[in-house]
């Protein structure tokens, strides 16, 4: 099998919405983007930027478009890169706002990405967090500012979450012991004391 129809076949096998890049399959970065070029010329994957690909959907609309908020994730390529701003509270069910420059908070350098705003955070630890931890994060290290609600809507939001399986409130307190935000740690205080009541008043 050559290296071109073992990338047709990992495209053709690939789930709706994966994002690809030259590095996800076997042979030399020039010889594989040759063939993602090819398979993005007959319409099986869209171009999101040089080196990152993505398989849309078959509809009679056309193969459709990532949004832009998913597409700069997969652009930072790397673990612990979630919202900020509007973004991490609309994430959250915190705020009806859409923001009109999506916003993303990055532990490694940020990629050059038109139409994202990039914030870095100087926090390793945050690669072992979810989306939406990360989301939270960065919520409570703004709060009040970019939420439409209460800290105490903010804890029942967080508790079904939780109960979800979406937040590990345990893993989100020991990477906030290790940010350079005093407000996130005093909301996150907060929000412990108020999701330890909801617990006992069930």
């Amino acid at each position: 099998m050559t290296t071109a129809e073992a990338i047709r076949i990992k495209v053709r096998r690939a789930p709706v919405g994966t994002f690809m890049r030259p590095s996800d399959f076997p042979g030399s970065r020039a010889a594989v983007l040759v063939v993602l070029s090819r398979l993005h010329t007959k319409g099986e994957l869209i171009r999101v930027r040089n080196g990152l690909y993505w398989k849309g959907v078959n509809s009679p609309y056309g193969k459709g478009s990532p949004d832009l908020l998913t597409s700069a994730m997969a652009a930072a390529g790397e673990r612990g890169v979630g919202p900020s701003g509007w973004s991490a509270t609309h994430a959250l069910g915190l705020s009806t706002q859409m923001p009109a420059i999506p916003e993303l908070a990055v532990t490694g350098p940020a990629p050059k990405f038109e139409g994202v705003r990039f914030h870095t955070r100087n926090n390793a630890t945050r690669r072992g967090l979810s989306f939406y931890e990360l989301a939270l994060l960065e919520a409570l290290r703004e709060f009040p500012r970019f939420a439409e609600v209460d800290i105490a809507e903010v804890a029942r939001k967080v508790a079904d979450l939780e109960a979800k399986g979406k937040i590990r409130m345990a893993k989100v307190e020991k990477v906030a012991a290790r940010e350079h935000s005093p407000r996130l740690r005093e909301n996150l205080a907060i929000v412990r004391e108020l999701l330890h009541a909801l617990k006992n008043a069930a």
